[in-house]
């Protein structure tokens, strides 16, 4: 991992915030399914951090995420929504939220962190019982591989940029290799019916896109189908 990278994750457990309900997802914790868990490689050059927050956030003490990371030569600015951001030169750090209900376009402050984040929907997946790995003496929290891969599936369907949407189907496929059957059904099993369609028709874009990455394809949408039929 960049060393930049290791300061700032390794601030985040000094200040126990992993525990308080923070999570690194994004194309960071993809890299750590690639030294851990056996995925293939895929080669990424990412400049951004993105930390998922808890919501409602209940940590027991006040943290300043923009002071605690001010000594790394991390500075804020806003968004257009009011979103906060930080960023040095090596660095840009994203701060995400689930979005719930009807959504809103305007940031959500977590005044216990000094910060406002991002609402995103479909978040609440990667939520779903994280684990915790450590690197390099780093404890990080990172979502469980069966929820990291589905939430990429489901959202890939929502994707504008043709690059972003290639992205996300091709670390969902690679993540897939490695899950358990059991891991997939625990999950997509509590899906809607909307959700489930999305993630299968993501899949049948891959097709299309991943020619070579068919033979993954159809084992994949073979779980899916089973599992559907299973409930039935």
């Amino acid at each position: 991992m960049l060393e930049p990278v290791k300061k700032v994750l390794k601030i985040i457990d000094d200040n126990n915030l992993w525990k308080e309900g923070i999570i690194l997802i994004g194309s960071w914790c993809f890299f750590l399914y690639q030294k851990y868990f056996g995925v293939r490689k895929y080669p990424f050059k990412t400049q951004d951090i993105d930390l998922l927050i808890k919501t409602p956030y209940r940590g027991k003490k006040k943290v300043s995420l923009v002071d605690i990371f001010e000594p790394l030569g991390f500075h804020h600015s806003f968004k257009a929504d009011g979103s906060i951001y930080l960023w040095n030169p090596e660095l840009k750090i994203e701060f995400l939220v689930p979005e719930r209900g009807r959504g809103t376009d305007k940031a959500i402050s977590i005044r216990e962190l000094s910060i406002r984040a991002i609402p995103l929907r479909f978040l609440d997946i990667i939520l779903d019982e994280p684990i915790t790995v450590e690197d390099e003496g780093v404890a990080i929290s990172i979502p469980n591989p069966a929820a990291f891969c589905l939430h990429k599936l489901l959202i890939s369907q929502r994707r504008m940029k043709k690059d972003k949407k290639i992205k996300d189907m091709e670390q969902a496929l690679y993540v897939s290799e490695v899950l358990k059957l059991e891991e997939i059904d625990k999950l997509y099993s509590t899906f809607p019916k909307k959700w489930k369609i999305r993630i299968k028709k993501s899949l049948e874009d891959a097709k299309l896109l991943f020619p070579l990455l068919n033979d993954l394809i159809d084992k994949l949408s073979f779980i899916l189908q089973n599992l559907d039929n299973t409930k039935t």
